[in-house]
């Protein structure tokens, strides 16, 4: 399995745990030591798989959830370049009586023996003036 492959099954995957809350599923994709970051936004670096899957629920249950719908499409087909994998994508969030808030950014994926050893997600710097934006005018509506 080359890591193309591999990054299309996470990918399924994730989007299984976002619908049904089971991250350990996500953990045969990571190495021991892999790390997380989101460049420019606001999230904290995480170390370690069992960090990066506790990250992933707490952040899909702080904000997908509190929406009505999310919709996650890649921009691009994966680019491979060695042992590196990178695609643009978009995340757009529904909430009724809101504007879609949408999300536009890049992941880049480093493989470790067909594991990801890091993955930093990168927002563009629009997309993070408008989450801010959004944020003021709206987030009040967000369920609790």
């Amino acid at each position: 399995m080359n890591i193309s492959d591999v990054f299309n099954n996470f990918a399924y995957d994730f989007e299984l745990c976002v619908d049904d809350d089971r991250w350990l599923r996500l953990e045969k994709y990571f190495t021991t030591d892999a790390t997380y970051i989101n460049v420019g936004g606001p999230d904290p670096k995480c170390e370690g798989a069992n960090a990066i899957l506790g990250y992933l629920q707490a952040d899909v249950a702080s904000t997908d959830r509190k929406f009505d719908a999310r919709t996650l499409v890649a921009l691009t087909p994966p680019t491979v370049a060695g042992n590196r994998l990178s695609r643009q994508w978009r995340c757009t969030y529904k909430l009724a009586g809101t504007p879609d808030l949408v999300i536009e950014g890049e992941a880049r994926y480093l493989f470790a023996d067909r594991l990801i050893k890091s993955i930093e997600e990168e927002p563009t710097i629009e997309s993070m003036q408008l989450l801010e934006s959004w944020m003021s005018e709206y987030g009040d509506k967000l369920q609790t």
